[in-house]
């Protein structure tokens, strides 16, 4: 079967569909990757054949936020819905239906926030899944993106879909049931697929890592998006932890040297990028911004979590976390040295959160792994 994935160019897009892209690799299928410039050394590393299609996100990002649609609310995902319906997707599309022409794939797998696929999809009468990266996408959000993308589908002389061409054929869908029990749009489409963790266990932590241990053990994560993980922004994070009796281990990502947090208290060790899936068995906590990669990956070894939502579909995330009571959450206007303490002080402390996120581990470990859903893949498509 060959498979075409279209994704975004975000590491926090692309990486809950490589585990799958991989293992469709391995079980002979043919897998190409169609994302942006800046997003294809990231594909080949993963092992992935990856082809060039839409604009790079800081130059999707520059475009959306001088169009009106941008400057008409204040709503926390307004400036990703902007990029993806009104520049990602026209810009995209062109590349995309050249890619399908020529690769003539049997199946489009696609990001949620990738509006360019479903359409041409739509277009070559070829059946497309998208895969959840976190929590259903909100239905406010949803209705505007399909709002903004519906002239592209009139373009193509096909009526717009109400979801944007998303949730038309199936769903793989990473989040446990008990963070996200109503399905919507997509309840008589999803399948379950067990969300991916950065990295593997065989991964090496550096050596300063690797003599902690004594000590209660948190991460810190602001993820990779440099909106969200500006370096000021750890200021507050980190000297909240800065007088507790625990290791901290923090990673910036690429766009940010770990120099640029300026000094640090001695216990906090920062590094660019670390295997999560090497990393997270050793840690009794974490603090992030409620993206959902981080958070997945936090709940998918049991660990409780402190949140801090910035943007996009954080806050839904942090406050699905905080109904089941594996996390403390953090609005912005709260987030101070004082009550980043005192949340990790209650996350460590009081045993009903490591109790609430183990039980949300075991149904995780329950929803079928990426190897069980590749091979059951050509059957859901020939269902489609």
């Amino acid at each position: 079967m060959r498979v075409l994935i279209s994704t975004t160019p975000m590491e926090g897009v692309f990486a809950p569909v490589a585990p799958l892209a991989r293992e469709l690799l391995t079980q002979g299928h043919e897998v190409l990757v169609a994302t942006a410039p800046q997003l294809m050394r990231r594909v080949g590393a993963a092992g992935l054949a990856a082809v060039a299609a839409g604009p790079d996100a800081p130059e999707a990002a520059a475009a959306a936020v001088a169009l009106p649609e941008f400057a008409a609310g204040q709503q926390p995902w307004r400036i990703g819905a902007v990029m993806f319906s009104r520049v990602m997707a026209p810009r995209k599309t062109t590349d995309l239906l050249e890619i399908v022409e020529e690769f003539e794939p049997q199946v489009i797998v696609h990001a949620p926030v990738d509006l360019a696929a479903p359409l041409v999809a739509r277009v070559c009468k070829i059946p497309s899944l998208t895969y959840g990266t976190g929590l259903l996408l909100e239905p406010e959000l949803i209705a505007a993106m399909a709002e903004w993308v519906a002239p592209l589908w009139h373009s193509f002389g096909i009526e717009p879909d109400a979801h944007a061409g998303l949730y038309r054929y199936g769903y793989l869908d990473p989040v446990p049931a008990s963070l996200q029990p109503d399905l919507g749009p997509v309840a008589g489409i999803a399948r379950p697929i067990r969300p991916a963790v950065s990295g593997s266990v065989d991964d090496e932590l550096p050596e300063a890592i690797q003599r902690m241990g004594r000590r209660p053990l948190v991460y810190v994560s602001l993820g990779t998006v440099p909106i969200f993980n500006q370096p000021p922004a750890f200021g507050p994070l980190l000297a909240g932890l800065a007088d507790l009796d625990i290791d901290v281990v923090t990673t910036v990502g690429t766009e940010t040297v770990p120099s640029d947090l300026g000094p640090l208290p001695a216990n906090v060790h920062v590094a660019q990028w670390l295997s999560l899936a090497a990393l997270l068995p050793h840690c009794d906590a974490v603090l992030c911004h409620a993206g959902a990669g981080t958070t997945l990956a936090a709940l998918s070894h049991g660990i409780p979590l402190v949140l801090s939502p910035r943007g996009a579909d954080q806050f839904p995330t942090a406050s699905a976390c905080a109904a089941t009571g594996v996390a403390r959450v953090l609005t912005p206007d709260r987030v101070t040295p004082d009550a980043v303490r005192d949340a990790m002080e209650s996350v460590l402390t009081e045993q009903s959160y490591r109790a609430a996120a183990e039980r949300l581990r075991v149904e995780i470990s329950d929803r079928p792994s990426a190897a069980t859903v590749a091979a059951e893949l050509p059957r859901y498509v020939r269902e489609a």
